[in-house]
């Protein structure tokens, strides 16, 4: 009994090592988690942002485009007119125009290839996130099943053995019981032999100790007829 209490005592100390040391690595990992995950939202939020500035591009290029267009039907008809310094001043806006045009789509167009590749990324880390989330949901499930079962493992362990040792002990009083019972029986049928020669002759064992209806019956049809005198 003591070896088998210290045996348990042993196995809840290691239990609760291995547990203590769970509950830091969960914990570790959870702060992991949170920070990955501010991480990512940063980066989501980065990434729509420069989405909305690159799409702002687009739009300016598209109005420069517009404008320059606008001014070199303006200036072509100013030119036809006679107007050259009117046509002067359009040519120069143009000209101011065209090299923004430049400049934004070639930023433009870099800034897609960027975009393109933080988006590949941010996918990336966000599957990885993802992944990270389900696996501290199961490492928590295993650890709330393993805190209900394994540290309490040696416990119910050793009160399954106690349990058996009981069980044991009552069939074997049971057994006991009944054994005594049937002596006891045997026993009684020996203090009244009489009782016992009667019902091994109501069962048919030897001859009738006692008399029944039919027995009588029986000799009454065999004895000879009374004679009634008549008067």
């Amino acid at each position: 009994m003591i070896d088998r209490l210290i045996s348990t005592l042993k196995a809840l100390m290691n239990g609760a090592v291995e547990q203590a040391s769970e509950r830091n690595d969960l914990a570790l990992l959870s702060a992991q988690i949170r920070d990955a995950g501010a991480a990512v939202r940063a980066a989501r939020k980065a990434v729509a942002l420069a989405r909305a500035q690159n799409e702002q591009d687009r739009r300016r290029i598209g109005t420069v485009a517009s404008a320059i267009a606008d001014l070199e039907t303006r200036a072509k008809t100013a030119l036809a007119k006679g107007a050259d310094p009117l046509a002067r001043d359009a040519a120069e806006a143009i000209a101011v125009l065209e090299d923004e045009h430049a400049a934004l789509t070639q930023a433009v167009t870099a800034f897609e290839a960027d975009i393109a590749v933080l988006t590949d990324n941010l996918r990336r880390a966000e599957a990885r996130l993802r992944e990270l989330e389900r696996g501290q949901r199961v490492a928590n499930v295993r650890e709330h099943v393993r805190t209900a079962s394994t540290l309490g493992a040696a416990v119910r362990q050793s009160s399954l053995t106690e349990a058996e040792d009981t069980l044991l002990r009552i069939r074997d009083r049971q057994e006991r019981g009944m054994l005594a019972d049937e002596a006891l029986a045997s026993l009684s049928a020996l203090d009244r032999p009489k009782e016992l020669i009667s019902r091994l002759a109501d069962a048919g064992c030897g001859e009738p100790v006692r008399s029944s209806a039919d027995a009588v019956l029986d000799r009454l049809k065999a004895a000879k007829p009374i004679l009634i005198a008549k008067s």
